[in-house]
């Protein structure tokens, strides 16, 4: 991934303070209705994961954040789309025990399940079984942990042949598929 961070925004600039405090108004406005409705809110963190892009500060960078996002507001209803390679991208923090932090509270709603090498600024997308975290210990996590939610391939290199996307999400989906028949024995 290539970031110049000396580019600018066209938008005018909100602090980090005031994107948190939106966020609140946001939250405390609609996650009564979600729970009324029934469904769940599942934010994504900031991808790529920095605390500024063209000016402008982002919410979820660190996994810690995602902790600060969810004590907003307290709810079933407020919960989080887990993307692996976007939590394992950022500058601090351990997938592993972000993956178990937010599984054990039952907080992840879904999770993109894609690996990467590297964290910002220097990192890129790998296929699934190249990557830098080892899915079969995210998948025992979660196992763990009783996850009931949605895995979701993600971002698939694509291939060359005559449909690169669909055979790249193919080969994911295989995988994905062998390891978990791989954590059920």
């Amino acid at each position: 991934m290539l970031v110049a961070p000396e580019a600018q925004g066209i938008w005018p600039t909100a602090s980090q303070e005031q994107l948190w405090q939106r966020l609140e108004y946001f939250l405390r406005e609609i996650v009564p209705v979600a729970e009324q409705a029934g469904v769940r809110l599942a934010p994504h963190p900031d991808d790529p994961p920095l605390e500024e892009v063209r000016g402008q500060p982002r919410l979820v960078y660190q996994p810690y954040l995602y902790q600060k996002l969810l004590d907003i507001y307290p709810s079933k209803a407020n919960a989080l789309e887990f993307c692996l390679g976007t939590v394992a991208e950022m500058s601090e923090g351990d997938i592993y025990r972000a993956v178990e932090q937010y599984v054990s509270q039952g907080a992840i709603c879904y999770m993109h399940f894609r690996n990467i090498h590297g964290r910002v600024p220097h990192y890129h997308e790998t296929f699934i079984d190249e990557g830098d975290i080892n899915m079969v210990r995210v998948l025992r996590i979660l196992q763990d942990y009783r996850f009931d939610g949605v895995l979701i391939p993600d971002h698939s290199p694509q291939m060359s042949c005559a449909a690169p996307w669909h055979a790249g999400m193919a080969f994911a989906m295989g995988y994905m598929r062998a390891l978990m028949q791989q954590c059920l024995d």
